[in-house]
């Protein structure tokens, strides 16, 4: 999503691995949202080494921060549920995690502007998944990611060596 360049919303900082992806990528802004206050700690030491970007952190839930911002050329969403219920309905009963997000990112995106997120599909894309995001994005890109390099301090969060990744254009 920040091939372009421009200005890019994610939505979940972590590790920090994806905004360190974005920045080599010269976007032109960085915006994050994170909810987690040792997260946003870790924020600041991270950005302090990119000391001439524009790079601006939100500190809240993307439920109740995302409305106020505006228009981005690209989105990356890689959250978390947060509760017990937000697992059932979110995973459990999602074609994928990021399913409940797709029609927010479509409202925040400018045209032509690019979403992605972590699919939670090995090697394809189910027919339901692509249903879902064309019900929001005018095209969808897919390529199946193999052998997936993950760093050590990630492994903890998937289980194969390959994923789909996606590209959903408004």
């Amino acid at each position: 999503v920040s091939g372009q360049g421009g200005h890019i919303l994610e939505i979940g900082f972590g590790r920090g691995i994806g905004s360190d992806l974005i920045q080599q990528c010269g976007v032109d802004q960085h915006t994050i949202i994170e909810c987690n206050d040792s997260i946003v700690a870790r924020f600041h030491d991270w950005v302090a080494q990119y000391p001439e970007r524009d790079i601006s952190i939100e500190h809240g839930l993307w439920q109740e921060v995302l409305p106020n911002l505006g228009s981005f050329d690209g989105i990356f969403f890689h959250t978390y549920p947060l509760k017990e219920s937000d697992y059932v309905e979110q995973i459990a009963n999602s074609v994928t995690f990021a399913e409940h997000f797709f029609e927010h990112a479509a409202n925040h995106l400018k045209p032509g502007g690019a979403f992605t997120y972590l699919s939670n599909e090995m090697d394809s894309l189910s027919r339901s998944h692509q249903r879902a995001l064309l019900r929001h994005f005018e095209r969808i890109e897919m390529s199946a990611m193999q052998p997936l390099a993950l760093p050590e301090m990630v492994k903890d969060q998937w289980w194969s060596d390959s994923m789909m990744i996606v590209k959903a254009v408004k």
